[in-house]
């Protein structure tokens, strides 16, 4: 049996022009051996190949490829497809190719039309969840509102404790105050926190919180397409590009230090050169668009819609981002409105006094008391109003009943 070199040379000699006597004798094998591999195409064993024997499905491989690239990956829709040029095999052997392409194939590229704005016009704004381990060892995930200017392409980057309306309009908000002024468009896609329903042909049901901010500052609302990311393809890349530069490896204490480095990360991805640019997002935003924007109401105005009320509890706490806060106890059962400001929790009440400042928590599940929360509230009545229902053992009152005769034997005793 030949194989390696020794096979190797025999065609080399046969591609110089020599027969099989005189390859026989230059390499030292029988005529017949050479014979065999050169004429024959014997493989390692020894023996001729057997050529391959052809499919039914061969001469409809071409179609089949085109359909799948086309998203048709059924096979019995398939067969009624290729039956129609003559295909008369089963569907088994079209499902088992299918497998074999159906995660190959490329998905069909849908042409899109490159849509740039002028200054000042459009804000894209999306979230993007990001995932951690807390210092606890546990799985965990936290959204990150991206915002990119359609224009200048400047982006930034920013943290919530969640996705609800608050956090939404409060990350927004900081978008603006960080660019340093408003858009005309914010172009977003259908989250819940921006339109609770509604389509194209009837209208869209914005949600209200939202809508009174938008009427508020002068904005329109814009919604992409439905299932067409590309529609706000620039902040798409934005949270693409942060996913792989800023979040792998990132190291944090809590909420507040996880947005001091996103927002100096992105004043820094601001000054880098980008290509579709030929120059950095910082350049083309004060060459061009920093006068494009309107100015911003007073941040006091602005903390109205960021707002968030609270119930406190029965024994004198508030919740937020998953952490409880103590507040005076005399204001149980009311409800106070919360406002995160930078690394603190701002606690106020109904008149807008602040009645609790507090370093703002980001671990889960714990606790953060207010110094002299009880205070003003005898303890025995504090320890009432906290133990909750309980029972109360009566007194026995009970008089025994005796007959006159025992204390008379007792009198002569």
């Amino acid at each position: 049996m030949l194989k390696g070199r020794s096979l190797m040379r025999l065609f080399e000699l046969q591609a110089e022009g020599y027969g099989y006597r005189e390859i026989a004798r230059r390499t030292g094998h029988s005529r017949n051996t050479v014979r065999r591999y050169l004429r024959d195409g014997a493989g390692t064993s020894g023996k001729a190949t057997r050529p391959r024997r052809g499919s039914k499905l061969d001469p409809y491989k071409a179609e089949i490829d085109r359909l799948v690239a086309d998203g048709l990956t059924s096979a019995p829709a398939i067969v009624e497809r290729i039956a129609e040029l003559g295909y008369t095999g089963k569907v088994t052997i079209v499902r088992d190719y299918v497998r074999t392409i159906r995660h190959t194939a490329p998905p069909k590229p849908v042409p899109i039309r490159r849509y740039e704005t002028p200054p000042g016009h459009q804000l894209q704004v999306d979230w993007g969840i990001f995932s951690y381990v807390d210092a606890r060892g546990e799985e965990r995930r936290i959204p990150g509102l991206v915002a990119t200017l359609g224009y200048s392409r400047r982006t930034f980057v920013t943290f919530a404790p969640s996705a609800d309306s608050y956090g939404f309009i409060g990350a927004l908000l900081e978008a603006f105050c960080h660019f340093g002024g408003l858009t005309n468009v914010v172009l977003t896609d259908h989250m819940k926190t921006v339109v609770l329903g509604g389509d194209a042909a009837s209208g869209y049901e914005y949600h209200p919180q939202l809508l009174d901010l938008a009427r508020y500052l002068g904005i329109s609302i814009s919604l992409c397409r439905v299932r067409r990311p590309e529609t706000k393809g620039k902040v798409e890349r934005s949270i693409r590009y942060a996913k792989e530069h800023f979040w792998p490896a990132r190291r944090f204490r809590d909420l507040a230090d996880l947005n001091e480095q996103a927002h100096r990360w992105s004043l820094e991805r601001d000054h880098r050169l980008h290509p579709s640019l030929g120059a950095t997002p910082m350049e083309v935003f004060d060459r061009a668009e920093r006068e494009a924007l309107r100015p911003l109401p007073p941040r006091a105005e602005l903390d109205a819609f960021v707002r968030r009320p609270r119930r406190v509890s029965l024994d004198g706490f508030v919740s937020f981002g998953g952490v409880s806060y103590g507040v005076p106890i005399a204001y149980v059962t009311r409800t106070v409105w919360v406002l995160p400001r930078g690394r603190t929790l701002e606690i106020t009440d109904e008149t807008g006094r602040v009645i609790a400042t507090h370093s703002l928590g980001f671990k889960t599940r714990t606790v953060v008391y207010l110094p002299q929360q009880y205070q003003g509230i005898p303890r025995a009545e504090l320890a009432g109003a906290l133990r909750g229902p309980r029972a109360r053992q009566l007194v026995d009152t009970t008089v025994e009943v005796r007959s006159l005769d025992a204390y008379e034997a007792l009198s002569h005793a």
